[in-house]
């Protein structure tokens, strides 16, 4: 279980040093409320900015007025606008709070929500409902909702009716160095996140390319705009996903999230025995000389060549033992 912090403009500036140095890694930011361009949050990009900077966990929430479907569409269409370029690890929650709706009755209210994570999620986000206790229990249909999208409670004290991704159990929490009180929550575990192919590309049994001996080759084939589940950044440039139930692995550059690791570049640092790769065979050895660049595409894992780097350097391909 993690602490996150969820902000606006009413926090002002927040030291996020702060927020970090006490354990807290996740925040969920407000970029904005309505429909309309200018009722973007002021302080949601600096939010954005100062979070990453301290590598933090970002998720954002996006106040409704919506009084229809319809409306819902506009409001999802916006927040896209405003989190555009912006690279996302918790997901995207619709604010469901507005007291001079509830007249529109649970059922009205229910599409509005489910609408809005609809486009959300069509745009290769993950899609949740923020509401307190009596929202869930008066005005949403939490079960219809809770089956395809997370779930984020406000229910402040020692308990909570509802079952949860995240919970917000209290609006007084104090960090060193900030003025204003902070909603706090628990996150119990990480809400799904999925991830869009730009392109055409394979899936991987393991997180390496061996078209040499084959131990870890295209399993799977996937077309432009498949969703699959993101599950971990392996850091050297390949992602674990689950698609249709499976886990592969994946190149993180035909991923839609520039957050993610590209393959490590390096400079040698001594002269380098290396076996030249053409059309996938061994052909020869040669010596790289000390301060050639080159990207070390993957480590073997299995098979005979196990623990030997292989290496990428323009259109030439290596193996380093």
């Amino acid at each position: 279980m993690q602490k996150a912090i969820d902000v606006s403009k009413w926090n002002g500036d927040i030291d996020y040093t702060g927020v970090k140095s006490i354990g807290i890694n996740n925040v969920i930011i407000q970029c904005g409320y309505g429909m309309e361009s200018n009722q973007k949050d002021p302080y949601f990009d600096k939010n954005y900015r100062k979070a990453k900077e301290n590598k933090m966990r970002v998720g954002v929430y996006h106040y409704s007025y919506a009084k229809s479907v319809n409306e819902a569409r506009k409001e999802a269409n916006t927040c896209l606008k405003w989190i555009k370029g912006k690279d996302l690890d918790l997901p995207i929650y619709i604010d469901m709070e507005e007291e001079n709706l509830t007249y529109l009755g649970k059922e009205v209210l229910t599409k509005i929500a489910i609408e809005f994570c609809k486009v959300i999620e069509k745009s290769g986000y993950t899609a949740g409902v923020y509401a307190n206790a009596n929202w869930f229990k008066n005005y949403l249909n939490y079960n219809e909702i809770k089956k395809n999208y997370s779930i984020w409670l406000a229910q402040y004290g020692d308990k909570k009716d509802f079952s949860c991704d995240i919970w917000q159990y209290t609006s007084q929490g104090k960090i060193r160095k900030n003025a204003s009180n902070f909603d706090m929550n628990y996150i119990y575990k990480n809400p799904v996140i999925y991830v869009t192919v730009k392109k055409k590309t394979g899936l991987y049994k393991y997180g390496y390319r061996d078209y040499i001996t084959g131990t870890s080759k295209v399993e799977k084939t996937v077309e432009k705009g498949t969703k699959l589940k993101w599950i971990y950044d392996d850091m050297y440039g390949w992602s674990k996903i689950q698609y249709q139930g499976k886990d592969y692995f994946v190149t993180n550059s035909v991923l839609n999230r520039s957050s993610l690791s590209t393959f490590p570049k390096e400079v040698l640092k001594k002269d380098t025995k290396v076996y030249v790769i053409k059309n996938n065979k061994i052909e020869k050895s040669k010596v790289l000389r000390k301060g050639k660049k080159v990207t070390l595409v993957c480590t073997f894992e299995n098979g005979k060549f196990k623990g030997y780097d292989y290496l990428s350097s323009g259109i030439n391909r290596y193996l380093r033992k």
